[in-house]
């Protein structure tokens, strides 16, 4: 895909006609989907700080409209994650960045935990767009149809 990301009408700064911005808004309205079961609150297999983090991201995409049933699942994974890093952070300041073992000294375990759960949350949170250059990536484009040239009524 060449050229910038389009973004969303309601943020758009460039020239757009009326029509153009007419069917940008009528595109972007086709993509979203039913968020009654998003709504319902989290998947009761995710532990109390998970679905803390899952109910605090539905109510804030609430206001903008993002998420629809299907984010479900990556916003679960999102907020399990979540949840997992905030305990190996905890660990970690509390126990320190390495442990011994006899007379050596290791890197702690959960360092390397902390460290995948950090990425896995990064990716989640590329693809639920929690930042806002994020969301502006997620208005998926379409291929522009090139305009009639009026003149060519002229050559029938």
């Amino acid at each position: 895909m060449a050229g910038r990301t389009r973004k969303i009408v309601e943020i758009s700064t460039g020239k757009i006609g009326k029509k153009e911005k007419l069917n940008r808004q009528i595109q972007e309205e086709k993509l979203k989907l039913d968020r009654a079961e998003l709504e319902r609150g989290a998947p009761e297999w995710l532990s109390p700080a998970a679905a803390e983090e899952y109910n605090r991201v539905v109510f804030e995409a609430k206001k903008i409209n993002l998420y629809d049933n299907l984010d479900l699942s990556i916003l679960a994974i999102y907020a399990d994650c979540y949840a997992r890093f905030v305990e190996a952070s905890e660990y970690l300041q509390k126990n320190g960045n390495t442990i011994v073992v006899g007379e050596k000294e290791f890197v702690s375990p959960y360092v390397t935990i902390a460290d995948k759960l950090m990425t896995q949350i990064l990716k989640c949170s590329t693809k639920l767009g929690l930042s806002i250059t994020d969301r502006l990536k997620l208005i998926v484009p379409t291929k522009e149809e090139k305009s009639v040239n009026p003149f060519l009524q002229f050559l029938k």
